[in-house]
């Protein structure tokens, strides 16, 4: 065996040396790609989770409101004997919105009885102030 055909069989062996080095390293980089990935995954899921707890709650605040600001209105109208056609507009969008929330119940029956209120104009309700802003 000659000195060439030894240089030829160490520069084989160092190739295929360094290419079996080179796959592992790819390997070792998958899998720690996959494993991040999958982490990331469970990350988002999670977060994904939070987010609809969090509009849940808000959804289940929001309606409270709406029913607390409705009940005392439709009180307050009611005692009154009397609303404004802003007023009726402004309580109608909200209890579209409450309706739009679900659970309704007792309130369908509270605007129902809301909408047998009388309408009056804004000036026959607030006699003493300017209304249309005129100066």
């Amino acid at each position: 065996m000659g000195s060439m055909e030894l240089v030829r069989i160490v520069i084989e062996a160092v190739a295929v040396a360094t290419i079996g080095f080179l796959q592992l390293c790819i390997q070792k980089r998958l899998e720690a790609t996959e494993e991040k990935e999958k982490q990331m995954q469970a990350e988002l899921a999670a977060e994904r989770e939070r987010v609809e707890e969090m509009r849940k709650a808000n959804n289940k605040g929001t309606h409270a409101l709406l029913r607390d600001r409705l009940l005392q209105g439709f009180h307050f109208f009611k005692k009154r004997g009397m609303v404004t056609y802003g007023e009726a507009m402004n309580y109608k969008n909200m209890y579209e919105a409450y309706h739009a929330l679900g659970k309704n119940g007792v309130m369908d029956g509270i605007y129902e009885e809301f909408l047998k209120i009388p309408i009056k104009p804004d000036a026959e309700v607030y006699p003493n102030e300017q209304i249309g802003g005129a100066a």
